[in-house]
């Protein structure tokens, strides 16, 4: 098992199109996921629940970061609804780890803009996927995001 640390800087201005800057030495499976999963930031920015459907396995778990679980086809509606919109999403501080040879595991952190109904918020996420090849297309078969509350520390010994 190999576990690769991959030094990333993402820009994705979902406006004007997807633009990644990056610094990779990597597997080709690694470097397959993260192309994956930079397809699923843009398609998330398009609202295309087409291009989302295809990039998420049909046993997929999406746990947002206020704890509420999709399914992918859950979610899939929900975009196809229009309630949610991003915008300006970047990418930083990616990480991966191959635990097979067809399933990564990607860390990182995401900031964006999100609309939620009529209200747009700026959002910082450290968020967890694990994409998995299924039958020659990677796709993402789980998430688990989180809002960053502060920095965790162990108290000393008395």
């Amino acid at each position: 098992m190999k576990i690769l640390p991959v030094r990333f800087l993402a820009s994705v201005m979902l406006l004007a199109g997807l633009v990644l800057a990056a610094e990779i030495r990597a597997e080709p499976a690694v470097i397959a996921a993260l192309k994956a999963d930079q397809a699923r930031l843009a398609a998330m920015a398009a609202g295309d629940a087409a291009a989302l459907g295809k990039l998420m396995s049909d046993q997929l778990n999406f746990v947002h970061s206020d704890g509420r679980v999709e399914s992918k086809k859950d979610y899939v509606q929900n975009v196809l609804a229009g309630d949610v919109a991003y915008a300006d999403v970047k990418t930083l501080d990616v990480e991966t780890t191959q635990i097979a040879p067809d399933v990564v595991v990607v860390f990182g952190v995401q900031q964006m803009r999100k609309r939620l109904g009529s209200e747009w918020s700026n959002i910082t996420l450290r968020y967890l996927g694990v994409w998995r090849n299924e039958s020659g297309s990677w796709r993402l078969v789980a998430w688990q995001s989180a809002r960053p509350s502060g920095n965790s520390t162990v108290p000393g010994k008395k």
